[in-house]
């Protein structure tokens, strides 16, 4: 249950920095060029999460559903 938990710690706190980041996006007194940046940043970073981090996420799960 420890490794589980700090896997989800661990994703939790990814997705709190991605909304840092997004925060960032949104914050008028950055120039617009840099607030692009930051959307780019904040879009490549959710792909990132769901191709790969949720979809790992998702097999431990099953994995865990089929041992269990």
């Amino acid at each position: 249950m420890g490794q589980v938990k700090l896997y989800i710690e661990k994703e939790l706190s990814w997705l709190s920095f991605n909304e840092r980041v997004l925060q960032e996006a949104a914050d008028k007194s950055n120039p617009l060029i840099e607030r692009m940046r930051f959307l780019g940043i904040y879009s490549n970073n959710l792909d990132e999460f769901y191709k790969v981090r949720f979809a790992d996420l998702k097999r431990r799960i099953l994995i865990g559903e089929e041992q269990g």
